[in-house]
């Protein structure tokens, strides 16, 4: 490990082995390819559709050069970090990203290494150095997320100080479960796209906003642009889909509870989330499971998928007694660096 750890001091442009910044123009390919690797089986729809992207781009390298060089601070808040070269061959990669303006939290994401490289201790030294570079720029807090199922790396990344504060548990069925009728939850009405901000504050009653803001927090929920809600109406006019927005609220109008299913005309998979302010889990979010699910009995026979905090006990337990699966957890962690 001493021999490795020599060799991570990166010279840009001239390493052959060990750590360098990455490079956009140079380095897209390879790491998409990497992530590709690492992740293939933990990607969803949109991961996928992200990564065919960045595939896209990499065999775009003379304009990303170009991009790179004259919007250098945007595109390296998406793509900056490090890789590990081998023979002058990147064999690994760390992405490093700043969540917020101050620079105070940042996050860690695409630890990956090739297969045959993987037990030489390159995730470990990736990872240090991007902890190294996130404390000279300042930052107080990293986080990252791992899969729950993943004990290699969430033993590495609890070596290094960082601990689980959250996470997101998928749960699936392959068809809508039948004869589920609609209980009696009164007070319980649609609102308005425009009101996302009611359901963006719901969102972070369950979790500090500086965990929401590396734990993939779903911003469709913020009052969304005239662009989305055309495409949401002409999904709706076609039959391709139909998002269903129902509240609980309080005296002041502030949401107790919620529920947001996008129910699909058109073959793919209904989506089921929902939420509730701390206290009120156990009053809520069984009887709102069971009116999503019976929501779902005028469409199609698609698979459901339901995406829930590691938080939201109730409702996980009342999926997985209409039997849904758990496909994964994805734990988010974080490391104070003061």
């Amino acid at each position: 490990m001493a021999a490795m750890r020599a060799a991570t001091q990166p010279t840009p442009g001239a390493v052959q082995h060990g750590i360098r910044p990455f490079e956009l123009g140079r380095d897209l390919r390879p790491v998409a390819r990497l992530i590709a690797e690492a992740f293939a089986n933990d990607l969803d729809a949109q991961g996928k559709a992200a990564l065919r992207e960045l595939r896209l781009l990499g065999y775009m390298g003379g304009l990303i050069r170009l991009l790179n060089r004259t919007t250098t601070a945007d595109f390296r808040g998406v793509f900056g970090g490090f890789v590990w070269v081998e023979e002058g061959r990147v064999v690994g990669n760390v992405t490093v990203q700043r969540l917020n303006e101050p620079g105070t939290r940042w996050q860690i994401a695409n630890v990956a290494v090739e297969p045959s490289f993987r037990g030489r201790g390159i995730a470990r030294a990736l990872m240090e150095h991007a902890l190294h570079y996130i404390r000279e720029m300042g930052g107080r807090w990293a986080l990252l997320q791992v899969r729950a199922d993943n004990a290699i790396a969430r033993g590495l990344y609890e070596r290094l100080g960082f601990q689980v504060v959250g996470g997101t548990a998928r749960l699936r069925i392959s068809r809508v479960p039948g004869q589920v009728s609609a209980p009696p939850i009164p007070g319980l009405a649609p609102f308005s796209p425009a009101e996302g901000h009611r359901l963006h504050e719901l969102i972070r009653s369950q979790d500090p906003p500086r965990i929401l803001a590396g734990s993939g927090a779903p911003r469709e929920h913020v009052p969304p642009t005239l662009e989305a809600r055309l495409g949401e109406w002409l999904n709706r006019i076609v039959g391709r889909e139909q998002v269903l927005r129902m509240a609980l609220r309080d005296a002041q109008g502030r949401f107790q509870a919620a529920l947001v299913l996008r129910a699909r005309g058109w073959p793919g998979e209904h989506r089921l989330q929902l939420w509730t302010w701390p206290g009120l889990a156990e009053r809520y979010e069984e009887p709102l499971v069971r009116w999503g699910l019976a929501a779902l009995q005028g469409y199609p026979r698609w698979p459901v998928e339901a995406r829930l905090s590691i938080r939201q006990e109730e409702a996980i337990r009342a999926l997985e007694a209409w039997g849904f699966q758990n496909v994964h957890t994805l734990l988010t962690m974080e490391c104070s660096l003061s």
